[in-house]
């Protein structure tokens, strides 16, 4: 049975133009792999109990494919973008696109992480997306983008 995908939609505002942020992720992203020729990344996933009301983190590993295209629809150019997790991990494959944009202001730019992806077991899976996971999945992505935006404007 095909269990429903769960979309995926968080941005970020850069203090860099267009052509500076599209140059440094590309950078970022190649600093990924490693001597093995894959792309590894620690994505930060959140977990926030009752008991801790500022939240915990914890570090899993995701292999990471990447690569520049065309998007007809923006008529811009995107990084196609995928991870799942490596191991015994226990986290929901994405597949999406990362797209810079120009911000309001000209020496700014918005980057974006669209796509979906499908929670691990099955039912059991969806209702735990449903109750807590879905929440979990957007603060990954909101640390992921922050990682980025570090390392750009950094």
């Amino acid at each position: 049975m095909l269990w429903a995908m769960t979309r995926l939609h968080h941005e970020t505002s850069v203090d860099c133009t267009v052509a500076e942020t599209q140059s440094r992720l590309e950078s970022f992203l190649a600093s990924l792999q490693a001597k093995d020729g894959v792309s590894r990344l620690q994505l930060r996933v959140p977990i926030t109990t009752p008991a801790d009301s500022y939240g915990t983190a914890i570090d899993r590993e995701v292999r990471v494919e990447a690569r520049r295209t065309h998007d007809g629809d923006r008529r811009a150019d995107v990084i196609e973008i995928a991870w799942k997790p490596e191991g015994a991990t226990v986290l929901p494959q994405f597949e999406g696109t990362l797209a810079v944009s120009h911000d309001r202001a000209s020496e700014r730019c918005t980057i974006a992480l669209d796509g979906t992806y499908a929670p691990p077991f099955g039912a059991a899976g969806q209702i735990f997306d449903a109750a807590i996971g879905r929440e979990i999945a957007r603060a990954t992505a909101r640390e992921f983008l922050r990682d980025i935006k570090r390392a750009i404007e950094g």
